[in-house]
């Protein structure tokens, strides 16, 4: 299944990884098992996020690890017409093991804007401080984590939905289909919630 916007595809792809397209050009977000893609961006390198890295030789990459090396901060034009700012995503919640899964500096999310429209994947995050600097920006489509454990819970995932109030909120992030319909249930008021 796919959602195309204004011109731009979006289709689902791994855990929480997509595929956008636009005019041709196709950018992928923690693609693990569809390469096919003009730029690959990465949030982190967990391995539900990230191929193998010997698959990724020749490849455009740009992660805060490998490749083009990005930070919160950062804004590139990495196609025509593509413009990525790079945001936090970190844990502020969530241990696992006495450890904290996300520590801030280890991964990032992405705020792309084409042709006016921004598309803003969240990376494995919980609702962090920085993302209050994002309620100004229109927000025409959030890709969310919900899947709890090391991101977000459904509940949690709705209150970064009320704060930065998206046109559309695609749930990643989660393998139960519960937690969709938890958050669904929550947020359906506030944002149209497309299972992709």
């Amino acid at each position: 299944m796919k959602l195309i916007y204004n011109g731009i595809t979006i289709e689902r792809r791994d855990l929480a990884g997509v595929k956008i397209t636009h005019n041709g050009q196709s950018l992928c977000i923690d693609a693990v098992t569809d390469l096919n893609c003009d730029v690959l961006l990465y949030t982190h390198r967990h391995e539900n996020h990230i191929p193998n890295p010997d698959l990724l030789n020749g490849k455009r990459v740009v992660s805060p690890f490998l490749g083009m090396i990005v930070k919160p901060g950062d804004t590139l034009e990495l196609m025509s017409g593509v413009v990525v700012e790079v945001v936090d995503a970190y844990n502020i919640t969530k241990v696992v093991n006495g450890s904290i899964p996300h520590p801030k500096g280890f991964g990032v999310g992405y705020v792309i804007n084409i042709d006016g429209k921004t598309i803003y994947h969240m990376g494995d995050t919980d609702l962090v401080e920085e993302m209050g600097g994002l309620r100004k920006k229109a927000i025409n489509i959030l890709l969310i984590p919900i899947g709890g454990g090391t991101v977000m819970t459904p509940e949690e995932a709705a209150d970064a939905v009320m704060l930065l109030r998206p046109t559309t909120s695609i749930p990643i992030h989660f393998t139960d289909r519960g937690f969709f319909v938890k958050f669904r249930d929550i947020v359906q008021p506030y944002t149209q919630v497309i299972l992709l």
